[in-house]
């Protein structure tokens, strides 16, 4: 009676110790030392399976690490594994004579005997405990003692899911709420929008992640990557009939077993378990969040989508956010322009033509050698009122009747404080490009927004060493062809902003703008930037 009660006392000892842990790994390590010590098994595993039945994680006491590491893997459910019920035990007196029985990996121990149960967590199977080697056989005590033993555990197991689960979206949750606070601080700092993809990924346990986001045209671009062939995933645009594109279509993500669809990129191919979730604000799909893992590791379940998918949420939300932050700034910078324009034009050039006129005057009454010192001043004090206007005009974005050669000429100028360094500038006719910006003034205002998008992406991004500028005007087209020596279109745009409006000043134009490397196959590749227009030129 006496033994009886002890029994029965660490059985439930071991039942509300199992109720006691919140981590997974804890609850199957207490599992395994209850099962052993209540039933006297010298051998004790929990096997963790897919919906396969493919091991994807286990658990063992009673076997050498050695031994484990010779066997290398958990096993499937296969054989005699196969047959343990749902619900219920299996009870074998010797396991190698049992008719499923296939074998034992190589230096694996003898089993002998074997007790297995499922381990259940809601309505699925979560795992299987095995017992195995017991002198004398399992008994029905010892089936009683599993199957109490099971239930407890699959609470404990779906407590610590859920617990796992909890933190799982706080931790999201956060470095959601950092990230946008980093972005509206900001809206330019990339390092905030990379930081989107190296936290996705770290949450996610994936092997490696990418940011797709709209590139040129229909294009959508892997504009951001992190982990594994990083440097491979980066600039990879996604094709047309992908999968992936039928996510940003359609707004719904998806979990796979492998990379789906029926192409797929090539650095993409090898790996296995895969999440897409695309980024949705206000119904619009903004971008996509790709995660891999490596094959073999654990799938992406409908939860790791669902957090994953609020995180998405929360970062396109974000990224408008941080756009809208962006707009308001550069709103307020053309308006402090204007303001600092108004004040040249009311103190500075009054000034000086009021100067002007003064000098004028006294000129024609001074005497010759002092008439010629003051028409020389005034020459300079109406060079300085010509240089003031073309500053207003510059500050506030007017078209101008300023000469083009002048205009570029000062594009060219202001871009090498960013830079660092002087651009080479070419031009085959100024003859022709001048005539065609007659035809159409505002064409002068295209070509200097061209070319100050692209020399600031590659003051930004392109960490180059030399640029050259060509303006070309024949045959009814003008281009502006601007080549660096940097790291390549990857590294050099960033398409989620300003390439696309260059692209639509193309288009009003019956025209097409190209981002190209410069030098393919290159270490350094560089980038080749081609801004083609139709104009009238006589």
């Amino acid at each position: 009676m006496t033994e009886h009660t002890d029994a029965s006392s660490s059985l439930i000892d071991a039942i509300i110790a199992l109720g006691r842990e919140l981590e997974l790994p804890a609850v199957l390590d207490k599992m395994l030392a209850a099962a052993i010590d209540n039933t006297g098994a010298p051998f004790a595993a929990i096997n963790v399976v897919d919906d396969d039945g493919v091991s994807v994680d286990f658990h063992f006491r009673g076997m050498d690490q050695s031994v484990w590491e010779k066997i290398g893997r958990g096993p499937n459910s296969v054989g005699v594994l196969a047959q343990i019920p749902a619900t219920g035990t299996l009870v074998i007196d010797e396991v190698t004579q049992h008719p499923a029985f296939r074998g034992l990996p190589k230096a694996h121990p003898p089993l002998g005997s074997f007790l297995g149960t499922a381990l259940r967590m809601r309505d699925d199977v979560f795992g299987y405990l095995y017992l195995a080697s017991k002198p004398g056989g399992f008994t029905a005590d010892d089936e009683a003692i599993v199957a109490a033993l099971a239930a407890a555990a699959s609470v404990a197991i779906e407590n610590a899911e859920l617990y796992k689960e909890a933190l799982d979206r706080e931790q999201w949750l956060s470095a959601s709420q950092a990230i946008t606070t980093t972005l509206l601080a900001n809206p330019g700092d990339e390092e905030a929008i990379a930081g989107i993809i190296a936290t996705a990924r770290r949450l996610g346990r994936a092997a490696s992640a990418a940011l797709v986001l709209p590139g040129l045209g229909d294009e959508w671009v892997m504009e951001f990557t992190d982990g594994a062939r990083a440097d491979e995933l980066l600039g990879q645009v996604l094709p047309e009939d992908g999968f992936a594109m039928s996510v940003i279509r359609s707004g719904k993500g998806t979990v796979a077993p492998a990379p789906p669809g029926p192409t797929i990129l090539e650095p993409v191919k090898d790996f296995g378990p895969t999440l897409y979730a695309p980024l949705i604000a206000q119904s619009r799909t903004e971008g996509l969040l790709m995660l891999w893992r490596e094959p073999g590791d654990a799938q992406f379940d409908e939860h790791d989508l669902a957090i994953a998918q609020r995180f998405s949420n929360q970062a396109a939300v974000a990224l408008q956010l941080a756009e809208l932050a962006h707009v308001k700034n550069v709103e307020s910078l053309l308006a402090e322009r204007e303001r600092i324009a108004d004040d040249l034009h009311d103190f500075v050039s009054q000034e000086l033509f009021a100067t002007a006129m003064q000098l004028e005057a006294v000129s024609e009454i001074a005497p010759p050698e002092i008439a010629e010192r003051l028409k020389a001043t005034l020459t300079h004090v109406k060079r300085a009122q010509h240089e003031v206007r073309g500053v207003m005009s510059q500050l506030q974005g007017e078209r101008t009747s300023e000469p083009l050669a002048e205009r570029v000429r000062r594009e060219i100028l202001l871009a090498q404080d960013s830079l660092g360094f002087s651009p080479a500038l070419s031009v085959d006719d100024w003859g022709a490009a001048s005539a065609a910006v007659e035809k159409d003034p505002t064409l002068s205002d295209d070509i200097c927004a061209v070319l100050r998008e692209l020399l600031s992406n590659v003051a930004r991004h392109a960490h180059a060493s030399s640029v050259s500028v060509a303006l070309t005007a024949s045959d009814g087209r003008l281009a502006v062809v601007i080549v660096d020596d940097g790291i390549g279109p990857a590294g050099a745009t960033t398409r989620h902003s300003g390439t696309s409006n260059l692209a639509n000043r193309a288009l009003r134009r019956n025209g097409t703008f190209r981002l190209v490397p410069a030098t393919d196959a290159a270490e350094r590749p560089g980038t080749r930037a081609e801004w083609n227009v139709s104009v009238e030129i006589d």
